[in-house]
């Protein structure tokens, strides 16, 4: 298939669920594509090096774990797995095992995940401990009572899924197709879809029909909201589309525009954000140049009430109402209609400095 978003795909089943899985990269260097895999996530789950030395490097400031998480919360996962890896090389210490999952626990408190939806196991990938079945090595067992890793993924409860809204889907990858069409693949966001059904593709503006639908490898006649599917398209040139644009029902199409509000938090940035401050906007799996353009006021963290008007910067940690203007034209959501489709993050020279939601769309 030749993926080129770097993040790896396979699926696999458990008791009650078929799993999609996504491999996103860790490394520094790849957060944008991180992006592209965690937005089309409905839940999560990190993988930590729980050695001594390994764990603490990865935590502190400049390591990945923190981004992570932030990142994962931002984008509307609201379920984690933890999963405390390399235990073996700490002799199944239940004492590391809480050491780590206090600190990260705090952490993730403060990013906005609720206590009761983070879960916590101890693993060993080497030697396939407490994976899929629950661990037997005698120093883990003597004082962990709880669940495998496998067991966990499948006792993570299904997000509504969006079906009653018009048909979503955001393009992951394009590619040709043996016929006379092509093929995108991506995650069905919100409504329906049916074999020989026309679609329209924004920002192209440009109308074709679904030949076929295949989901987890095999063809079926429709797919639905929360679906991975992979579309073939005729009537309409491969060249007109890349990865980012937005299929959607015709009768109901997606907002398109270069300027619009939003609701920011501001994360831990080194500069303060002024305006005319310029930014890459992550958007599903979109990343375009932007500018913001205007800062309307500054908001009260927990009620939303303006604290202060046209304020001269962003600090870290603040909450504002902004405007952004792109370069080119995106399509996106206001996050009342579309939660999944008005949310993004802003980066700045290789950090990500804010998550924000759609307010307004202006022409």
């Amino acid at each position: 298939r030749g993926v080129t978003m770097d993040v790896g795909m396979t699926k696999f089943e458990t008791p009650t669920k078929v799993i999609t899985l996504m491999d996103a990269p860790g490394h520094k260097d790849f957060i944008p594509n991180m992006i592209t895999g965690a937005a089309q996530a409905d839940v999560a789950f990190l993988v930590l090096d729980a050695s001594r030395g390994e764990f603490e490097a990865g935590f502190e400031t400049g390591g990945q774990t923190r981004e992570h998480g932030l990142l994962v919360r931002s984008l509307g996962v609201t379920q984690l797995a933890v999963a405390v890896n390399k235990m073996d090389q700490v002799n199944w210490q239940q004492e590391r095992f809480q050491e780590i999952t206090n600190k990260l626990g705090q952490f993730l408190k403060q990013a906005g995940f609720k206590e009761s939806d983070v879960a916590y196991i101890p693993t060993s990938g080497l030697g396939g401990e407490n994976l899929v079945t629950r661990g037997q090595s005698s120093d883990l067992t003597e004082w962990y009572k709880g669940k495998c890793l496998l067991e966990q993924i499948d006792s993570f409860k299904p997000p509504q899924r969006s079906v009653d809204k018009p048909f979503r889907l955001c393009v992951a990858d394009v590619f040709k197709d043996q016929g006379s069409g092509f093929c995108v693949t991506g995650k069905i966001e919100a409504g329906y879809i049916q074999v020989g059904e026309r679609l329209l593709a924004m920002p192209p503006n440009e109308t074709c029909t679904a030949k076929g639908i295949t989901l987890h490898d095999e063809p079926v006649d429709w797919a639905a909201a929360g679906d991975h599917v992979s579309l073939t398209l005729t009537g309409m040139d491969i060249i007109k589309i890349n990865v980012g644009c937005v299929f959607c029902d015709p009768k109901e199409p997606i907002k398109v525009c270069t300027r619009f509000r939003a609701r920011v938090l501001i994360f831990n940035i080194e500069v303060p954000i002024t305006k005319g401050f310029p930014v890459l906007l992550h958007y599903q799996t979109v990343s375009e140049p932007a500018t913001i353009t205007r800062l309307l006021s500054v908001l009260h963290k927990s009620t939303g009430e303006v604290t202060k008007k046209k304020p001269k910067f962003l600090a870290k940690g603040q909450n504002a109402l902004i405007e952004l203007q792109t370069q080119r034209p995106v399509a996106l959501e206001l996050y009342k209609d579309f939660k999944e489709l008005g949310r993004f993050m802003l980066r700045y020279s290789g950090s990500t400095i804010a998550a924000g939601v759609v307010t307004e769309v202006r022409h």
